[in-house]
């Protein structure tokens, strides 16, 4: 299998016992230098198709991830690679200050039990590359919405993934910060493969290099936006109208929800 890829080979992800099919044969190649955005409606099957490639969730079919088929290898290895930002579900964490929580998600990759100057250096340059430096004596459970996900962006930065996965990186921010964290998604293309999740379209489109579009677990489209745009696939996955206006400076469609 070849390197500096992540490839989903007929991914299946059910629930209780295969009543609920949370994915459906899903196929898709992400390169190196790629970022793979996937949108869909409420229940569409986003979160689960992340996870499953984290490999937090159990799946059929085959998982590569720089050649390792994931289920088939030590969740070490994988941990070297490939970062998950997902929500904080780990209430111990809740009482750590945000730096203490950034020097904890690079155990993985660190070059020592305990952190070392290079991996406090490295903390405090995402944190400053978020805009968030002036939180990191705060404790997680006195932070706000917008500004715990910004810290768990930073949690996934630190470890300097080779796969980067972030689920809903957009939730809870104003405009002025989707812009940042798109612009610092699309740095990190440069070196990373980066797969992430949002409800906003235009979060996608303009950070996007491919989007997929799920629908009931199912991909019902797979490709640029012009590609999505021009077989109208935005209707049949969200049941909704949209305008696609052209911008004139970058020449991407922009699909505009019709309101009738």
């Amino acid at each position: 299998m070849t390197l500096d890829r992540v490839v989903l080979d007929n991914v299946k992800v059910v629930y209780k016992k295969g009543k609920i099919i949370a994915i459906k044969n899903a196929n898709i190649v992400v390169k190196r230098g790629e970022v793979l955005g996937v949108i869909g409606p409420n229940g569409a099957g986003k979160t689960s198709l992340l996870k499953a490639i984290a490999g937090i969730i159990r799946y059929n079919g085959l998982i590569y991830i720089n050649g390792y088929e994931a289920s088939h290898t030590p969740h070490r290895v994988i941990a070297r690679i490939l970062s998950y930002a997902g929500d904080m579900d780990i209430p111990e964490m809740l009482s750590l200050t945000v730096l203490d929580a950034i020097l904890t998600s690079r155990y993985p990759i660190s070059k020592s039990f305990f952190e070392t100057e290079e991996d406090v250096k490295k903390a405090l340059e995402v944190l400053e590359t978020l805009g968030i430096y002036g939180l990191k004596d705060r404790r997680l459970d006195e932070l706000s919405s917008g500004e715990m996900r910004k810290v768990i962006l930073a949690m996934a930065l630190a470890r300097e993934p080779v796969v980067i996965l972030l689920d809903e990186p957009d939730a809870h921010l104003d405009m002025s910060s989707k812009i940042v964290v798109s612009r610092i998604i699309r740095k990190l293309s440069r070196r990373s493969i980066t797969i992430f999740t949002t409800h906003d379209i235009l979060f996608a489109i303009n950070t996007a290099s491919k989007i997929v579009l799920l629908k009931d677990g199912e991909i019902i489209g797979y490709g640029t936006i012009d590609d999505i745009v021009k077989k109208d696939l935005l209707f049949k996955t969200y049941n909704t109208k949209f305008k696609i206006l052209l911008d004139p400076d970058t020449k991407k469609p922009v699909p505009i929800p019709f309101y009738e």
